[in-house]
């Protein structure tokens, strides 16, 4: 898949103007602060309508917007298709045009129609590394639940519905759980809850524990291949299976066990990989997991998604980058930032374009062969 450009409004501090692509690499330059990761944010908001920088959605409005607007044109499998994706905000509680604004919402449209946030998310995919990623590695357990889950996404087109099944689920089961503690419903009332919970848990941890495992494969080839010293790194998936708690729940009022407390462990020599790994060292494992994503997907699709490479630095092995970069699947459309061009000279072996940003804008752009 190919994105040939993008537009933004009212993205962070990026100019509201049409970006184009070259079809292969394209190498984002310009000083701190100037919007060159802005730039991948919006094509990764584009492709999933979140952030790989935040959970704050709101941090992605321009200072005093109501809203925020990315459309652009992606080519795959020689057919061309049009994305957008816009998101408001209701006006502050107590403003005069909060009694006449009903509360914005997201709006997802591919060709100018209106679709589901399923059909959305499976017509672009993109990956991306970033700093951001490395609570994959020393976040919280919640964090690296989100990591399984997009790349369980990426090579099962059916896990986001059967996510969403088990979320509702526990929404719906969690409120019946308050309504006892406060004597409004029965224990009783439970029983069809649980079975449906039980029932919706079960694909979860069969696409969670199914992914898991090719990634781990994925990701130890790549590593021998490359000679990287940290190689016995395991990653571990410890599913938490639904398990009866009535009792401990309704005092809790909320479900206790589940997909929602499975964990994810990273670790190297019986130790937490946080715990050993130096910075330069995560990065790297991070970057080994991203290649190793970027693999299954291509054998499931016999397809490749957008990669995003944000800010390259020293505490990469640029030898390793490059190496993995030469080999990435045929049509791999890469797009990547550093505010030091020595580091992005692992970039330039092909064909690719080279955008200056300066104050949220594109500057120039030059095409190499």
């Amino acid at each position: 898949m190919i994105l040939r450009h993008i537009t933004t409004q009212n993205f962070r501090n990026l100019g509201d103007a049409e970006t184009a692509f070259h079809p292969q690499t394209n190498i984002l330059v310009g000083r701190n602060g100037q919007g060159k990761t802005n730039l991948l944010e919006a094509i990764y908001f584009l492709a999933t309508t979140k952030s790989f920088r935040t959970s704050r959605i709101a941090s992605l409005f321009r200072f005093g917007a109501s809203n925020v607007f990315v459309s652009g044109a992606l080519e795959r499998a020689d057919l061309e298709k049009n994305l957008s994706v816009g998101l408001g905000v209701p006006p502050p509680v107590g403003a005069p045009e909060a009694r006449t604004t009903p509360g914005q919402r997201r709006v997802l449209m591919i060709n100018g129609e209106k679709v589901t946030l399923a059909a959305y998310l499976n017509a672009m995919s993109v990956f991306a590394y970033s700093a951001a990623r490395l609570e994959v590695i020393r976040g919280t357990p919640e964090e690296r639940r989100r990591f399984l889950d997009r790349g369980a996404a990426s090579v099962n087109a059916a896990y986001l519905e059967q996510f969403a099944r088990y979320m509702r689920a526990l929404k719906q089961r969690n409120a019946l759980l308050a309504d006892i503690a406060m004597n409004r419903q029965s224990a009783a009332s439970l029983d069809a809850w649980d079975n449906e919970l039980r029932e919706a848990a079960a694909p979860v941890h069969r696409a969670r524990a199914a992914y898991a495992n090719d990634l781990g494969e994925a990701f130890a080839q790549i590593v021998k291949r490359h000679g990287y010293h940290i190689a016995a790194l395991e990653m571990h998936y410890r599913p938490n299976a639904l398990e009866d708690k009535r009792r401990e729940e309704i005092r809790a009022r909320m479900t206790l066990s589940g997909p929602q407390r499975d964990l994810v462990e990273f670790v190297l020599e019986g130790r937490p990989a946080s715990e050993v790994l130096s910075g330069g060292e995560q990065k790297m494992i991070v970057l080994f997991l991203k290649f190793a994503k970027l693999e299954l997907f291509r054998r499931r699709h016999d397809d490749a998604p957008l990669f995003l490479l944000d800010d390259i630095d020293a505490e990469l092995d640029l030898e390793i980058l490059h190496d993995l970069l030469t080999k990435l699947p045929v049509a791999t459309q890469l797009f990547a930032t550093s505010a030091k061009e020595a580091f992005l000279d692992a970039l330039t072996t092909g064909p690719h374009r080279r955008l200056t940003f300066e104050n949220g804008r594109v500057t120039a752009a030059r095409d190499f062969a």
